[in-house]
């Protein structure tokens, strides 16, 4: 689901003086729209430095550290600082394995629209946006924390379905059979796959 906010980097025009949460989304896909349509890094090697590109833009736009934490639901609190820790690295190791190199191959000009902005609390809001994909149009919300640093964005929903709350019923199915040592194991395997 991340997908669907990355595979619409991009997308109107830029400034909302008010720096919400539509305007902080706005802009920073504005700028990952940049980094995947710069014809000087189409080749092979431009691919690389679109993914690094595209990884440090993600770490200024999602709450890798929330989402860490909200994947793994209650249990996080059980765990020691040391091993959420090493569940943080896997996991977002994870992410950034899995879906920027998915949106550097499925990535070909598709635009983010944006629906409408819910300031939910002060400290929480909700963007509703859609982008067409493969023809069909695929409405999805962006929740976002307002963190000291600015909004950023914690899960992703669409069509009822919650990227947190999917990994984290994974994740728990996983914890109920075996470790958080097996389940950083998987995750580690995912992002780095044997060659």
């Amino acid at each position: 689901m991340a997908f669907c906010v990355l595979i619409g980097l991009g997308a109107a025009p830029r400034a909302i003086a008010d720096g919400g949460p539509l305007e902080t989304l706005r802009s920073t896909i504005d700028e990952g729209i940049e980094i995947l349509d710069d014809p000087q890094l189409a080749s092979m090697d431009g691919w690389a430095v679109k993914e690094k590109k595209l990884w440090q833009l993600s770490e200024r736009l999602f709450d890798y550290p929330a989402m860490a934490r909200l994947s793994l639901g209650s249990y996080w609190d059980e765990i020691s600082p040391q091993e959420q820790g090493d569940f943080f690295n896997a996991f977002s190791g994870f992410i950034r394995r899995i879906y920027v190199p998915r949106l550097l191959e499925r990535y070909s000009g598709q635009r983010l629209h944006y629906d409408r902005q819910e300031i939910v609390s002060p400290s929480r809001a909700v963007v509703g946006a859609y982008v067409y994909w493969m023809e069909r149009k695929i409405p999805f919300n962006v929740h976002m924390l307002k963190r000291q640093e600015g909004w950023k964005i914690y899960d992703i929903s669409t069509m009822g379905v919650s990227a947190i709350k999917n990994y984290r019923a994974q994740f728990r199915w996983l914890l109920l059979g075996g470790t958080l040592d097996q389940l950083i194991a998987r995750l580690n395997a995912r992002a780095h796959p044997a060659s």
